[in-house]
């Protein structure tokens, strides 16, 4: 029996910030795997700029593009013009003709160890993955579930196992995992998302959408142990900008061992030690943290 096709995806186009996350997450794979242990891999770059991840020295990870163009990426954001259906599309032509298992992910990502669990979850025991579960829709814990919850109570969508649909969790869609045998929940979430953006238009639509149809399957397991998302801290673009210009002249294997100097962890506590201590002054006039410039000569001096 032949093994298992695996293909990792991601959607790269439009903003420069957005490829130097996706760089970065694909520096934290190399970090974990080596190119004999992706041999039964591809990757899957959906981007309006192959030439981005070609300009890298020696990349070991196996790259494949699919190009997008703007009328592409029109098409694909429909006629509700909403950026986040892309994905859906993206996912829905991927898996049309495809085998195997899918990992989806978002740039703003990193991979924190070796997702070899997930692979056998998904191939053994038929599991889907999303990143982590953000709460319980009906629990109403934030301003954007309460705003949904509203909106969800006057839906006609049929309940899920048993469950009102704003009784279901809101589930992160920043990583998705799954076998291609599920795509059509892909049809599902998008047939939900075309039908409520435009009574509900707020980016959470095809957040909710992916969920909501996961868990038509059963329980969603977390990848939350093995990728962090860090999509509240687009302030971290300007570090990887900047250590990609900095070290623009080196092969991929020194960017992946100087990758470590750029702890996303450590920036995403200085945000939120901010956050927690600004003055009233300072809220009153909505200062926003800035990650304080890297001198990454020295940096590298601690490598070692």
């Amino acid at each position: 029996m032949e093994p298992t096709k695996k293909y990792i995806v991601f959607q790269c186009y439009g903003n420069e910030g957005t490829f130097y996350e996706c760089a970065y997450s694909l520096l934290s794979l190399s970090r974990m795997y080596s190119p004999e242990d992706l041999v039964n891999t591809e990757i899957w770059l959906y981007t309006d700029n192959p030439s981005f991840f070609q300009s890298f020295k020696d990349c070991s990870l196996p790259l494949h593009y699919r190009k997008l163009d703007a009328a592409v990426i029109k098409e694909w954001k429909g006629g509700i013009n909403f950026v986040h259906r892309v994905k859906l599309e993206i996912l829905r032509e991927f898996t049309a003709d495809r085998d195997g298992i899918v990992i989806y992910l978002d740039t703003d990502t990193v991979f924190l160890k070796r997702i070899d669990e997930i692979f056998i979850g998904i191939k053994n025991d038929e599991s889907l993955y999303m990143h982590l579960l953000e709460g319980i829709v009906c629990n109403r814990e934030n301003t954007i579930l309460r705003k949904l919850d509203d909106h969800l109570q006057k839906s006609n969508t049929a309940p899920v196992n048993g469950k009102k649909i704003n009784e279901l969790g809101m589930w992160n869609a920043g990583m998705l995992g799954f076998d291609t045998w599920y795509r059509y929940l892909l049809d599902e979430a998008l047939t939900f998302t075309d039908t409520e953006y435009p009574k509900f238009p707020k980016h959470i639509v095809e957040q909710f959408a992916l969920s909501m149809s996961f868990q038509k399957e059963g329980n969603v397991k977390t990848a939350a142990p093995y990728i962090l998302h860090y999509w509240n801290m687009k302030e971290a673009r300007s570090v990887l900008g900047s250590f990609f210009n900095y070290f623009s002249d080196r092969s991929w294997a020194e960017l992946v061992r100087y990758s470590d100097l750029v702890n996303m962890h450590v920036l995403m506590q200085e945000k939120i030690s901010f956050l927690n201590n600004r003055t009233l002054l300072q809220k009153l006039l909505k200062k926003q943290w800035r990650p304080q410039k890297q001198d990454w000569a020295e940096l590298v001096k601690q490598l070692g």
